[in-house]
């Protein structure tokens, strides 16, 4: 996935990106040579929906974000809560145009019929497969308008 820094005024650019690796725990560490100061942190996965902070986070050497700890951690609250105690990214944006919809669908259906396997998109379960198992992950996102929220 890619963490990005954008300005904490419109038009809100891009100030610098980074990819990263998630690791099981759901944890991530950057190093960015961005100075000191306010920005919005923006997660961006291969199909999870374009989350940004809730609000600019004031960075410094040493800083931590945990976009884990509930809804009000991201702009417009836009995160799902997973278990008891842990909130995610919603999944289903496959083609990336910051919107869980029926153009995605679309793509996974395509790939079940090719019996399409791998790191894909469109596996939204992660198993290495994209089949019928990752079509109960995306309805109940098209169903409820899942899209992402940013100034």
């Amino acid at each position: 996935f890619t963490l990005e820094l954008h300005n904490p005024t419109p038009p809100y650019a891009l100030v610098q990106s980074k990819p990263g690796v998630l690791n099981i725990d759901g944890s991530s560490f950057f190093t960015f040579p961005a100075p000191s100061g306010s920005y919005y942190l923006v997660i961006k996965h291969r199909n999870a929906v374009e989350t940004w902070s809730a609000n600019p986070v004031t960075l410094t050497e040493n800083s931590f974000y945990d976009f884990t700890t509930g809804a009000s951690q991201a702009y417009g609250a836009n995160l799902i809560q997973v278990d008891g105690t842990h909130w995610a990214a919603y999944t289903g944006d496959v083609n990336s145009d910051e919107n869980v919809d029926l153009l995605d669908a679309s793509l996974i259906e395509a790939d079940i019929n090719a019996f399409a396997f791998g790191y894909l998109a469109d596996d939204l379960n992660g198993d290495g497969n994209v089949d019928l198992l990752d079509m109960p992950i995306l309805e109940p996102n098209i169903n409820n308008f899942v899209y992402s929220a940013h100034p």
